[in-house]
């Protein structure tokens, strides 16, 4: 039911896809500016922001020196092909939401291979600073973006947030750090508050997680995704600080890859935070030198910055239930970390967690399977594998 769905949502959204490139209208070439090319960037917007075609022209690069928001867009196609270059490391930014933000419906994004958002996070990780923009957001309904290049992200590459029915396919996104100061927060795709998505067909090389799905969610499709060095597919439910009650429902990460990540497939959600996960699915993935292969955790962000949070919730936290992990294949770099690591709250127990055919090479001391709180884990084969010792 899940996999015929998500096929749907596919074909649906390739129909969109087909209807937006055929529209005609106005043309609106963005120009170079005097100052700052944030200025003819949203006036090529605001001046084709109904029906018509903004173009980036192919091998010209824009330096936008402000953030740019362009909304209300609807049926509009935009031809990214040049780069997009981002201004240098400024503390200004710090908290900023994103260097290039739409929002609108209908909206055809196409790179064709060679648009190019061209980020300065070397410097940002140089100077330690995690708090600057993503570079690009997307609140969009019945829309396309595919084909483009991100590298060099100051902090996360993407986020979609409020969309509905959007696809996101065959993305570069590379932010790999060629100093001794990490890539921090580089988080490559996000999502949350949406519904019908899909992203497939990329590539990332990232310091973060590659596929962060976070709440507020139904209908969510990642698959086809190569992802290097990152942490690999999460799903996450946020510390509890506002109380919202976060929904997860019906997400599927297939047919990926995660090669010299430091996590693989995560479930993850803080104690205290209301909320459920109902409907995760992990099939056909190879994890290949992964540290942290499979975690389902009700005790994330239980580090020294919310120690007392987590021991005064401990027992009650977002409800996993009817998760499916099937067809996971690759090895463990770790001799610390378990194969599989489930830990669940007391007072929330995981329900209906379905392993099969899961084969990661241990190392030699890779330590035993961990099924805390896990309801029906004397039937699971694979919590009861005690480790390579």
């Amino acid at each position: 039911m899940v996999q015929i769905f998500s096929s749907f949502v596919a074909i649906s959204l390739s129909l969109i896809a087909s209807f937006n490139l055929v529209q005609a209208g106005k043309v609106c070439t963005v120009k170079r500016s005097n100052r700052d090319d944030a200025i003819t960037i949203i006036q090529a917007f605001n001046d084709c922001k109904n029906g018509g075609t903004v173009v980036f022209p192919r091998g010209q690069s824009f330096y936008p020196q402000t953030l740019i928001t362009i909304k209300d867009l609807k049926n509009v196609n935009v031809q990214f092909y040049g780069n997009f270059v981002l201004p240098n490391y400024n503390t200004q930014f710090n908290g900023k939401g994103a260097f290039f933000e739409l929002f609108g419906e209908n909206i055809n994004f196409e790179g064709n291979g060679a648009g190019t958002f061209v980020g300065t996070g070397q410097q940002w990780w140089d100077k330690k600073n995690n708090q600057g923009p993503i570079i690009f957001r997307i609140t969009a309904k019945n829309s396309v973006f595919r084909n483009f290049r991100i590298f060099n992200a100051p902090n996360g590459h993407m986020a979609m947030t409020g969309c509905n029915n959007v696809v996101v396919e065959k993305v570069t996104m590379n932010s790999i750090s060629k100093s001794k100061n990490f890539a921090m927060n580089t988080d490559a795709w996000g999502c949350a508050w949406s519904d019908n998505l899909i992203f497939r067909d990329s590539v990332i090389h990232n310091g973060d997680d590659c596929a962060a799905i976070n709440g507020g969610v139904s209908n969510i499709t990642v698959s086809n995704v190569q992802c290097n060095g990152g942490h690999g597919f999460s799903v996450i439910g946020a510390l509890a600080t506002d109380g919202r009650f976060q929904t997860f429902k019906n997400v599927n990460v297939i047919n990926s890859v995660c090669n010299d990540c430091l996590a693989g497939l995560t479930l993850k959600a803080s104690p205290g935070r209301p909320g459920e996960m109902d409907g995760v699915s992990f099939q056909n993935i190879q994890l290949n030198r992964v540290a942290k292969p499979i975690t389902i955790t009700s005790h994330y962000y239980c580090d020294s910055s919310f120690q007392s949070a987590c021991f005064k919730n401990d027992g009650t936290s977002i409800k996993f239930k009817n998760v499916f992990i099937s067809g996971v294949t690759g090895s463990s770099s770790s001799k610390d970390y378990p194969i599989i690591n489930i830990n669940c709250a007391k007072n929330t127990p995981c329900e209906n967690v379905n392993i099969k055919n899961v084969k990661i090479k241990e190392m030699k001391t890779t330590p035993r399977n961990i099924c805390t709180n896990l309801r029906g884990s004397e039937k699971i084969a694979h919590c009861k594998w005690v480790g390579g010792k």
